[in-house]
């Protein structure tokens, strides 16, 4: 278990990540616009894609976990995201609110994701983790099922973030190290 002192500077750390990859929106934008109009995308079709819009923060005390009705507390790196941000969406990756999440979660087209998951993907969050221990975080692409969830494998420990793409599983040991991937300079 990670320490109380220990925890506020890493959710200190996280608000200069959270606030890195916020500021670096630009860079990330250009390089998205060159690399989709490569693949054939139009300029007008890529900066349509290329936003970001990053809601107020609003009030959050607990996040939903896949099993309906049930919910965890935010742990304190949670709590920091969403002190930090309501709804955020920077090109693909959209960090989804609670009320997001519950409406993904929802959806026949996720439950089926998870139950091939379960079914078919050794290892994967769903096959080792029962709807209690999971929740969304955020969607790149719900279509083709490209989504970050949280992993709660203790009570009371900082949830895991597992982070599904183009059938490759990143695993991070928190938020912190989740977000400094995204910026670029990851640890795991």
């Amino acid at each position: 278990m990670i320490g109380t002192d220990t925890l506020q500077g890493m959710a200190l750390e996280l608000q200069v990540e959270m606030s890195h990859y916020r500021h670096q929106f630009g860079v990330r934008r250009n390089d998205f616009l060159v690399e989709a109009m490569s693949y054939g995308m139009s300029e007008e079709e890529a900066r349509a894609c290329a936003i970001q819009r990053i809601g107020p923060v609003v009030p959050v005390t607990s996040m939903p976990t896949l099993a309906l009705g049930k919910s965890r507390p935010l742990s304190p790196m949670l709590a920091a995201r969403y002190q930090y941000a309501g709804d955020w969406k920077d090109i693909h990756e959209h960090l989804l609110l609670p009320n997001e999440v519950l409406r993904i979660a929802a959806t026949e087209q996720f439950r089926s994701w998870i139950s091939d998951m379960r079914n078919y993907w050794v290892e994967s969050a769903p096959y080792r983790f029962g709807d209690d221990r999971l929740s969304l975080l955020s969607v790149a692409s719900e279509k083709e099922g490209h989504f970050s969830m949280l992993v709660w494998r203790e009570p009371g420990e900082e949830p895991e973030v597992w982070t599904y793409a183009s059938q490759h599983e990143y695993r991070f040991r928190h938020l912190l190290h989740w977000f400094k991937w995204l910026n670029g300079r990851s640890e795991e």
